[in-house]
C-alpha cells in the first residue's frame, strides 16, 4: 500500500507526494530550512539526476504515520525516484483511482514546476483536495490560496495535524474543520490556528520509513565509504535570531523534542531492518540542550549499534567532554555555520546572539579535530556589507584555523528572515522579490549586490576564496609563477 509508484493509486484515500525536480533544475527539498536549494541538471525531464547525497521531506514520513495511526489507505509517490518522472502515469493514476487529498510539499526554486503539477492532478481528479506543506507554502500562502493551488496551507504542527486533517477530509468533513494552518474564504484568507499543541514528537513510534527506496540513499559522500544512511531528528526547532538563516521561519522557533530512547529505538531499527550504517541528524542545533544531546548520545553508546553519524550545531553550545561523548557515540562530522571569518561580519551578523567570538571559534574547531572528527565549516559569500577587505579577512582566517572542509554559498535573502524584512523595507539593494525565484537556493551565481560589491565582484570573491582556500601558500606561488611564465598549469 505505500511503496513509493508513480502509478495506480488504487483502494487509496490520500496521496503523500515527494514531488519531481524540474527540467535542468535539481530541486532538494528539504535544504535551507525546507525551503530548499537547487543545482543545475541537463536533463530535459521533470524527475531528479541520481548521485547526490540526497534526503527525503522529512515531515511527510511523520505524516504518514499519523495516517496509518488514523486508519486511513494512502499512497506514497516519490517524484524524485528516478532522472525520469512518468507524469502521464502519476495522471492516469489519479484519473482512475480519484483520491480525496493530495499532500505535498513545495519549494522556492521549483515554485512554478510544483504548482503546475499540482494543478494537473486536480484536473484529473475533479474535487481533489490538495494541503501544501513547508514555509514556501507558509510565504505565498495568500496567492497559492487566493489562486486556487491549494485548499489549505499547514503553518504549524504539521507532522503531527497535517494526516489528522487528512482524515477529516476523508470522512467528509469541511476545510473549515482544519486546523494549523490557512484557507481562502471566498474574498479573503482565513487563519484556522491549531487548537491541539505538539509538544513532542513522540506521537509516533516509528516515521514511516518503510516508504522509503533506500538504495536511493547510499552515498560515499561522508567518510570516503559507500554507506546506506537515514535522517532523524532528535530536536525540531531554532530559537536563534540570525538574520540570514531560514531555520526559524522552516522549522520554527520554538524546540520540540523526540526523546532518547524512541531516537535508540528509530536508529535500531533503521539499522536492523533497512541495512542503515549512517544516520545525518537533522536537528537544527544537535547540541543546544546539552543535557538532551547527552541523553542520546548515552542511549547510541548503550546500545553499540555501530553507526557513524553527522550533525550540525553552534560552536558556542559545545565543549570538550560534549565532544568527547558524541566521539564515543559515533559522531565523526560536524557541521558549524561560521558564514564569515571577518570579526565585525561574524559578531554583528553571523552570530550576533552569541560570544562573538573567533578566538572560540578556533579553539572548537582544534578541539573537534583533536578528537578525530571531521570539522566542516559553511560559509556566506555576499551578505549586504560584504566588501572584499572581509573577504580577505575572512580567507585569512580559514587558512589559519584550518577546518577539514568548507562549503562556499551566497547569500541569499530567505522570505521570512530578517535580512529579508530588512531589505525589503530598505530597498537599498534592490528588491528581493524582485529575484527570479529559481535562483533563490542557487550555488550557482548571487542574486544581490552588497553595499561594497556588484554581483560580479561577489561572484569573483567566491571563486577567489574557494581557490585560495584550497592550495597551501607555496603551490598558489607555483601557480601564478607558471602563469607568469605562460606555462598555465590547469588547477
Amino acid at each position: 500500500m505505500a511503496r513509493p509508484d508513480t502509478g495506480s493509486m488504487r483502494m487509496v484515500a490520500a496521496c503523500l507526494m515527494q514531488l519531481p525536480s524540474p527540467p535542468r533544475r535539481n530541486v532538494f527539498r528539504e535544504w535551507a530550512g525546507g525551503m530548499g536549494t537547487s543545482l543545475a541538471s541537463d536533463r530535459t525531464v521533470p524527475g531528479h539526476d541520481p548521485g547526490y547525497y540526497d534526503i527525503p521531506f522529512s515531515t511527510l514520513l511523520y505524516v504518514a504515520r499519523v495516517l496509518e495511526q488514523e486508519g486511513v489507505p494512502y499512497r506514497y509517490v516519490d517524484g524524485q525516484a528516478s532522472a525520469a518522472f512518468d507524469r502521464d502515469a502519476f495522471l492516469r493514476g489519479i484519473a482512475a483511482d480519484q483520491p480525496k487529498v493530495l499532500v505535498t510539499v513545495v519549494n522556492i526554486p521549483s515554485l512554478e514546476p510544483d504548482l503546475e503539477l499540482i494543478g494537473a492532478a486536480r484536473a484529473a481528479a475533479p474535487g481533489l483536495r490538495v494541503i501544501l506543506l513547508g514555509p514556501t507554502a507558509k510565504w505565498f500562502k495568500d496567492r497559492i490560496l487566493r489562486e486556487g493551488h491549494a485548499d489549505f496551507v499547514m503553518e504549524e504542527a504539521e507532522e503531527l495535524l497535517t494526516g489528522r486533517n487528512v482524515a477529516k477530509l476523508v470522512a467528509g468533513e469541511d476545510v473549515s474543520a482544519l486546523e494549523g494552518g490557512s484557507a481562502w474564504d471566498g474574498a479573503a484568507l482565513r487563519a484556522q490556528p491549531s487548537r491541539t499543541a505538539m509538544k513532542t514528537l513522540d506521537f509516533v513510534d516509528f516515521p514511516a520509513y518503510h516508504l522509503l527506496d533506500f538504495s536511493r540513499y547510499e552515498s560515499d559522500y561522508y567518510f570516503g565509504e559507500k554507506m546506506r544512511y537515514a535522517t532523524v531528528f532528535t530536536t525540531k526547532g531554532c530559537p536563534y535570531k540570525c538574520g540570514y538563516c531560514p531555520y526559524p521561519f522552516g522549522f520554527g522557533n520554538r524546540l520540540i523534542y523526540r526523546s532518547p530512547a524512541k531516537v535508540g529505538d528509530d536508529i535500531e531499527r533503521l539499522v536492523r531492518e533497512h541495512g542503515v550504517k549512517q544516520i545525518l541528524f537533522r536537528d537544527q542545533v544537535f547540541t543546544i540542550n546539552r543535557k538532551h544531546a547527552a541523553a542520546v548520545c548515552e542511549e547510541l553508546i548503550r546500545r553499540d549499534l555501530g553507526i557513524r553519524w553527522v550533525c550540525e550545531t553552534r560552536y558556542d553550545v559545545v565543549d570538550e567532554a560534549m565532544l568527547d561523548l558524541m566521539y564515543r557515540s559515533g559522531c565523526r562530522e560536524i557541521h558549524y555555520g561560521l558564514e564569515s571569518g571577518d570579526p565585525e561580519m561574524f559578531g554583528a551578523v553571523a552570530k550576533s546572539d552569541g560570544p562573538q567570538s573567533l578566538d572560540l571559534f578556533e579553539k572548537v574547531i582544534g578541539w573537534t579535530k583533536a578528537r578525530g572528527i571531521r570539522c566542516h565549516t559553511h560559509l556566506i559569500v555576499g551578505m549586504p556589507d560584504e566588501s572584499w577587505e572581509t573577504v580577505h579577512n575572512t580567507g585569512r582566517w580559514l587558512r589559519k584555523v584550518k577546518p577539514d572542509s568548507i562549503q562556499l554559498a551566497y547569500f541569499m535573502p530567505y522570505p521570512g528572515t530578517p535580512m529579508h524584512k530588512e531589505l525589503k523595507e530598505s530597498m537599498a539593494l534592490g528588491d528581493p522579490d524582485a529575484i527570479d525565484w529559481e535562483d533563490f537556493g542557487s550555488f550557482t551565481r548571487p542574486v544581490m549586490p552588497t553595499k561594497h560589491m556588484t554581483k560580479d565582484e561577489v561572484k569573483r570573491a567566491k571563486e577567489l576564496l574557494s581557490w585560495d582556500l584550497r592550495y597551501s601558500l607555496m603551490e598558489r606561488l607555483g601557480m601564478r609563477v607558471k602563469r607568469m611564465l605562460g606555462l598555465r598549469a590547469a588547477a
